[in-house]
């Protein structure tokens, strides 16, 4: 299984001079964890996540209408190809002790790969495999 596979679709992106409040009413609406942040040129210039707004800016007394996106996301952060295996990029959030990676096609943000992602493919695969077993049992009995 490849990352392209189970990633989220078309990531939601914010301006990096949209304010914190923007970004936290964003995070609300769309019911996600973390928003891209695109600069000016409309590049990938970081990521801002719910934990990022309650952690850096709300504990720390930023003013959620007054600060910008730039000046609390992260910037430093580590991107995944479409083709990854889905296995290395599960070892890269936790190894990194994150909880998303934005899935890179050249400088364009095709997707983003979260932890829920993973875990929703998990569940699937566990069900399949569960309905399987449960197939070859009442096969078993009636033959």
């Amino acid at each position: 299984m490849i990352v392209k596979d189970i990633m989220t679709k078309n990531p939601i992106s914010i301006s990096e001079d949209a304010s914190l409040k923007e970004a936290a009413v964003m995070l609300k609406e769309k019911k996600i964890g973390s928003l891209l942040v695109a600069n000016l040129e409309g590049d990938l210039a970081g990521i801002i996540t719910d934990r990022i707004l309650v952690v850096d800016a709300m504990a720390n007394g930023f003013d959620l209408n007054k600060t910008k996106v730039k000046d609390i996301m992260y910037e430093s952060m580590v991107s995944v190809p479409p083709e990854m295996e889905a296995t290395k990029a599960a070892r890269l959030l936790e190894e990194l002790e994150i909880r998303y990676l934005p899935v890179m096609e050249g400088k364009r943000a095709i997707g983003i790969l979260s932890i829920s992602d993973l875990a929703n493919f998990v569940k699937d695969f566990i069900d399949c495999i569960l309905i399987e077993l449960g197939a070859r049992v009442v096969k078993r009995r009636i033959g």
